[in-house]
């Protein structure tokens, strides 16, 4: 078999059929065998009738299974041991593909494990946003995640299953984390900057973002830091060239932690920029506002509590400039 596409589903009667005419219509010009999963995680609309009906419908190309381990990542997990490709494409249930995407990036692929592809922002209100993946990515990793998304990678069972498949364990930051990992492990990659698929936002309060923005931070902050320990260990003389980027995204992440649990962020502050600081540099951080220069001395909880509380007063113009 030549490729999977791999869909986890929950509750997606809205967007599925969308998402599956996408699969096809990609999957159709893959040369060789394929064919989609889906992976139902415990739907209860009428999301396994429309699976049922698509499997009927395309007999032979469509699978379907059931989840009972809650999450995306597990059903992303059961759908890639199920699978049979060479080549594993995740597919969320509310995202699309180009039809040429898959067939682009195996072209690209040649002795890569991994294509890491570029992917567009589809908003409620008709706006777009393009993603292309940095050309180094690990300083991509650091900052805005400019390293692909679920559906715009393309991986190599293999490297997957080097990297150890999808962490369980995580409610959200599950794609960035993958990276890290395959970073680690020194996957073979290759960079396709075409975009080629969609990540269709929509106004949804079962969004973990949305219901637990603290723990997204929180996660954010756990991965970057660990991340710098990684480098500090494994590729120090790298660290130190992009030590006030790396740190800079760190000190970021706790920022944007603070709107949500100044305290948790209290607490990271001093666990990585406190005293004694291992990560000390002689150079001011990359990707924080010159505020973030008092820290040391007038305090972060201090500072970050002005902030938050001025933040429901000044005008949007002056905030982007003390940002800055």
């Amino acid at each position: 078999m030549k490729l999977s596409i791999i869909i986890p589903t929950l509750n997606a009667e809205r967007f599925l059929p969308r998402t599956l005419k996408s699969a096809l219509a990609a999957g159709a010009q893959v040369p060789g065998p394929w064919e989609i999963i889906a992976v139902d995680n415990g739907s209860s609309d009428r999301t396994l009738d429309l699976l049922k009906r698509a499997v009927k419908d395309h007999s032979g190309r469509i699978r379907l299974a059931t989840c009972s381990t809650p999450g995306a990542a597990a059903a992303r997990n059961l759908g890639a041991s199920l699978s049979s490709g060479e080549w594993l494409q995740f597919l969320d249930a509310d995202d699309t593909l180009a039809p040429d995407k898959i067939t682009r990036q195996l072209e690209l692929a040649h002795s890569a494990d991994w294509v890491v592809g570029a992917y567009r922002h589809l908003y409620p209100d008709g706006s777009t946003e393009d993603s292309i993946p940095h050309a180094d990515l690990w300083l991509g990793l650091f900052h805005d995640f400019r390293t692909g998304c679920t559906h715009s990678h393309l991986l190599r069972r293999t490297a997957l299953d080097r990297a150890g498949g999808w962490d369980e364990r995580l409610a959200s930051n599950q794609d960035p984390e993958l990276v890290f990992r395959l970073l680690k492990a020194e996957t073979p990659h290759v960079i396709d900057p075409v975009v080629g698929s969609f990540y269709h936002h929509h106004d949804s309060a079962d969004r973990i973002t949305h219901r637990d923005p603290a723990g997204g931070c929180q996660r954010r902050v756990q991965m970057l830091a660990a991340a710098n320990s990684y480098l500090i260990a494994h590729r120090p003389e790298y660290w130190r060239e992009h030590a006030p980027y790396f740190l800079g995204a760190l000190l970021r992440a706790i920022r944007m932690l603070a709107t949500f649990d100044l305290e948790s962020a209290s607490d990271a502050y001093r666990a990585y920029f406190g005293h004694p600081n291992e990560w000390a540099i002689d150079q001011s951080y990359e990707l924080v506002g010159r505020y973030t220069r008092l820290y040391p001395y007038l305090g972060f909880r201090n500072l970050e509590r002005l902030r938050l509380a001025l933040a429901t007063v000044l005008p949007e113009a002056l905030k982007r400039r003390l940002k800055a």
